[in-house]
């Protein structure tokens, strides 16, 4: 059966279902099986029995969203009404919703979703048991929540292990994971729970999907893709246009119009493709509030927030650290403590991803977050290799530029904390009256003028944004506060 399906009409509990379904190309008890397109772990197939189910897993059936009761071929043609379970926990026939044949889509972006059924069971994304093991690996508390910091430790371990292969481990692609999981699959705190482990996990394999894409169009390789590269790289995307009409779809594509697509609004794009019906909100990149404790309790109890908080940073914070980083560069026995467990292998150098590593898992990074936001990180790394902030331009850091290493660490994630602190719609860009208002905390007076022409400086392509990158190179070339960067003696 080619047809795919088309479930409509559910109102209230359960109103999840009502979506697109493509046919994945397998049976399931001698029938064939559908799975939602809009990279949601929910699925039409029959029990085998006399049921047609709609569930968030392939299996007998018994826990699932609805069913309707028929014992032939094609759930489209089942008489008879679909049974959903309403808010008092009762099963009751829904006469509003329907299952009816629609088109199946030939776009790209359908059809690498549906690819990516059988690469998850290959890895195990499937399977019950596997999935029960690695949340226990992951929730090494047994507290039922876990952060983006545990995720990306589980990441990077299971990459650097074998388990994974190494283009599911992205940064970029993670934190969107992470992101549609906490507000758009979840309740909207910021931990993924136990219940959401499974989404998780179909998110980290979509996005690092689309990661790989937009890195082969993106070959100016600065994480964000012009209209050039969108044109050079129409076949990677499955499509075919004149320049004028690739030029109207970059423009849908660029919401702002600054001339370059980040790739948090190529994902958004792709949204579109794959399930136009799909809620507006469905690729919001936000950075979730301090009230995600309130979900937390109320489904959990105060129990499962007593070791999580969260606390606004200030510069004291980051005074404090700086002290306790100095004294670390300046003490030759912790430094070599800290270079040995970075270098574990002892070969004298380390990749970024064993200083993702570490960052995430040692204990002076561990007892101050702060010091982890992977876009800082990146800059810290790039500075650190580069033959201008000292090394020697190549993609690793060897121990004698460890020092400096640390240094870039707390700078620039001192920087980061400003950019996001005066980032006010969180969308990881920065506007003119953003942009003072971060001249005004680091202490740069300047006048209106001043402020204008610097900012259109820092804007390049005059799109009326700034992006961390451009900020810190910015910074950077100013006479920037001693407290900023008097690090390394």
């Amino acid at each position: 059966m080619a047809d795919a399906l088309k479930v409509n009409g559910r109102n209230g509990r359960f109103s999840l279902i009502n979506r697109s379904y493509e046919p994945m190309g397998t049976s399931h008890h001698d029938r064939p099986v559908w799975v939602a397109r809009d990279v949601q772990p929910i699925y039409i197939f029959h029990t085998g029995k006399s049921r047609w189910v709609i569930s968030k897993r392939l299996d007998d059936g018994s826990k699932c969203y609805a069913y309707i009761e028929d014992t032939g071929k094609d759930p489209t043609k089942a008489s008879g009404q679909w049974v959903m379970i309403d808010n008092d926990d009762q099963w009751r026939p829904d006469a509003n919703v329907s299952c009816v044949a629609t088109p199946s889509s030939t776009d790209t972006f359908v059809q690498l979703r549906m690819s990516m059924e059988s690469e998850m069971t290959q890895y195990g994304f499937n399977d019950m048991s596997k999935l029960r093991t690695l949340w226990k690996r992951l929730d090494f508390n047994g507290n039922n929540v876990v952060s983006l910091a545990e995720i990306d430790k589980m990441v990077v371990e299971l990459v650097a292990g074998g388990t994974w292969p190494a283009w599911l481990n992205n940064k970029p692609a993670l934190m969107r994971a992470y992101k549609k999981t906490i507000l758009v699959d979840g309740d909207g705190d910021d931990w993924v729970e136990k219940r959401e482990f499974h989404n998780l996990l179909l998110n980290i394999f979509w996005f690092n999907k689309l990661w790989q894409i937009f890195e082969q169009v993106d070959t100016g390789a600065d994480r964000r893709m012009d209209v050039r590269e969108f044109q050079g790289g129409l076949s990677k995307l499955g499509l075919s246009m004149s320049d004028h009409e690739a030029q109207q779809e970059f423009a849908k594509i660029d919401s702002n119009h600054g001339g370059q697509v980040l790739f948090v609004e190529f994902c958004a794009w792709v949204r579109m493709r794959v399930s136009p019906d799909a809620h507006s909100n469905f690729d919001g990149d936000i950075v979730s509030g301090e009230h995600c404790g309130r979900a937390l309790r109320h489904h959990h109890g105060h129990k499962a927030t007593q070791h999580h908080f969260v606390s606004k940073k200030s510069f004291s914070d980051f005074d404090a650290l700086e002290k306790k980083v100095k004294a670390i560069i300046a003490d030759h026995k912790k430094l070599h403590s800290l270079w040995r467990e970075l270098d574990f292998n002892g070969n004298g150098i380390v990749s970024l991803a064993e200083i993702d590593k570490l960052v995430v898992q040692n204990s002076l990074f561990v007892k101050y977050p702060i010091l982890n936001h992977k876009p800082a990180l990146m800059r810290a790394y790039k500075k650190t290799i580069s033959k201008a902030g000292g090394g020697d331009g190549d993609d690793w850091v060897q121990k004698r530029e460890f020092k400096q290493l640390l240094a870039n660490l707390f700078y620039f994630n001192k920087l980061f904390w400003i950019f996001e602190h005066e980032d006010g719609d969180k969308d990881r860009r920065m506007t003119f009256q953003e942009f003072k208002r971060c001249m005004s905390i680091c202490g740069v007076n300047m006048s209106e003028a001043e402020a204008k022409s610097d900012f259109s400086k820092v804007d390049k392509n005059h799109g009326g944004i700034v992006l961390f990158d451009e900020f810190c190179a910015y910074f950077a070339s100013k006479s920037c506060p001693q407290a900023l960067t008097s690090m390394v003696e």
